[in-house]
């Protein structure tokens, strides 16, 4: 008897709570039903007001995919330049050595490698036929490591053949086409010259180029018929003289380090070359500039996700104001719910509920 007595005085608060609960539960409902035989049965003013918010939230989906998008398309685009490198620039009476990459390579910490990079006028004939205009790239093996387009056909130039001063050659796709009218052209033997000098270079790869011509003409003011890379060594063997660029490109082991890297490398080759403070090496950190414009992006963005919440806002005050009307409109009926003996929270949370329908809607 006692535990029948301690299980009933257990079970009835809980019993008599669900049943509040489940009278709650079906007032709602029926709140919710009249809230929707109410918005039926006003049809036009119910889309009219719905479409403060549905211009509302369009625009905000709309403006923060536009920017969300370009912001994305923006840090894609530099983070192809930047990749996994720095470039260091001589605006003084001098040019960079192979002695200088060896000296960033052993002193300056979480660096890959380094190689020269540059460009120098050309031609290219095949078989004395027609004679193209050519810019010729140069660098060592590792200058496929920042390249910004991949390697679709053959393979890029070894150490041993860049050290060897072979007569290789990398072109690009749309070189290939022009020349051949194929990409199929791994073998082929084409003559190149530059300055005068001419020599016999075998074709071992194609790179993609989906928009080197612009970047070219970007660069170099120039249009030119074709666009090849060779080893630095074999172009200071065809010239007769030890080609200096004033232009190395350091391989990052991991971009994280790119400000260290930078700030060492900098201070070693002025050092190096005996012109600390002058300002004569520059040191392009594309990893550092990536980071600020992408916080410069993102605040732009926050931006324009507040000016689209205005239009949100405008939709609610919308809601807000047509519901107000309906409660004006609607004064008779509310007078008989509260003569039957309705609460008002109760007529307030029937209209809340009306609004809130609309606005799911």
């Amino acid at each position: 008897k006692k535990t029948k007595t301690i299980i009933k005085r257990l079970l009835i608060p809980i019993i008599q709570a669900g049943t509040k609960d489940s009278v709650i539960l079906r007032h709602l409902i029926n709140d919710i039903k009249i809230a929707f035989k109410s918005i039926i049965s006003n049809k036009g003013r119910t889309f009219l007001t719905m479409l403060g918010i549905i211009i509302g939230i369009s625009s905000v989906v709309m403006i923060v995919s536009l920017g969300s998008g370009f912001k994305k398309s923006i840090t894609k685009e530099i983070d192809s330049i930047a990749g996994n490198y720095i470039e260091v620039l001589s605006y003084g009476d001098f040019g960079f050595e192979q002695e200088d990459l060896e000296a960033i390579e052993t002193r300056v910490p979480h660096v890959k490698g380094a190689t020269q990079s540059g460009a120098v006028r050309g031609s290219i004939t095949y078989k004395n036929s027609k004679e193209y205009s050519a810019l010729i790239k140069f660098g060592n093996e590792l200058t496929d490591e920042y390249s910004t387009y991949e390697i679709i056909r053959g393979r890029y130039f070894t150490k041993e053949e860049s050290d060897n001063a072979e007569n290789v050659m990398v072109i690009t796709k749309g070189s290939a086409r022009k020349m051949f009218g194929s990409t199929d052209v791994i073998g082929m033997n084409v003559e190149l010259e530059i300055y005068g000098s001419i020599k016999t270079y075998r074709i071992i790869g194609v790179r993609d180029d989906s928009s080197e011509e612009m970047e070219n003409f970007a660069m170099y003011n120039v249009n030119y018929d074709m666009t090849a890379e060779i080893p630095i060594n074999t172009l200071s063997n065809q010239m007769g003289f030890t080609v200096h660029s004033n232009d190395i490109v350091i391989i990052l082991k991991d971009s994280e380090y790119s400000d260290e890297v930078a700030d060492r490398t900098r201070i070693l080759l002025e050092n190096r070359h005996d012109c600390v403070g002058e300002n004569q090496i520059i040191v392009m950190n594309y990893n550092s500039m990536l980071s600020q414009i992408t916080s410069i992006l993102t605040l732009v963005t926050a931006l324009i996700m507040m000016v689209a919440g205005i239009s949100l806002f405008v939709g609610g005050i919308g809601v807000m104001n047509i519901m107000l009307v309906s409660v004006t409109e609607r004064t008779q009926e509310i007078g008989i719910r509260k003569a039957l003996g309705a609460r008002t929270g109760s007529i307030m949370v029937q209209f809340l509920a009306e609004a809130a329908m609309i606005t799911f809607v």
